[in-house]
């Protein structure tokens, strides 16, 4: 048993993104070592805890809570739900949420897996394409326009 324990804490830490393992109740079990990296969190701090309760309460954010409270009981998974949250240490972030019941050998629901996926370069990255994309049509409008002026001052 403590051998499986070992292999699963090593499987959570070899993970790249952010994971939680969650128990029923939304208790932390365990967390990935990028997970305490990227929100800056302690695991003396997190583990044993309520997710919504982490950082004195950063993580009740209102779109987490329905993936967890309302559509997993519903569905076993939840694949790229999307939330914006700003924490008071990292800031602003735009994560992808992706959650998955874990069930035991009785068939009874016994962890939540959490993966987080940071999205935020990304979406500023999107924003800022579509508002150059914006401004080169505006510029696009406006040289044709003063085209049309210059040919009809010639005509």
């Amino acid at each position: 048993m403590a051998h499986g324990h070992d292999l699963a804490e090593a499987i959570v830490d070899a993970i790249r993104e952010p994971l939680l393992v969650l128990d029923p109740d939304l208790r932390v079990i365990a967390a990935s070592r990028s997970f305490y990296r990227t929100f800056a969190v302690l695991p003396r701090k997190t583990a044993g805890r309520l997710l919504f309760e982490l950082g004195d309460g950063q993580w009740d954010i209102p779109g987490l809570r329905t993936v967890l409270e309302d559509i997993i009981p519903k569905r076993r998974t939840v694949e790229a739900y999307e939330v914006e949250h700003d924490f008071p240490s990292i800031g602003r972030r735009v994560m992808l949420l992706n959650a998955r019941r874990v069930f035991d050998e009785t068939g009874s629901a016994s962890a939540i897996l959490l993966a987080i996926e940071d999205v935020t370069r990304r979406r500023d990255a999107d924003r800022e394409k579509n508002d150059l994309l914006q401004q080169k049509e505006v510029l696009l409008q406006e040289m044709q326009h003063r085209v049309a002026n210059s040919l009809q001052i010639i005509a």
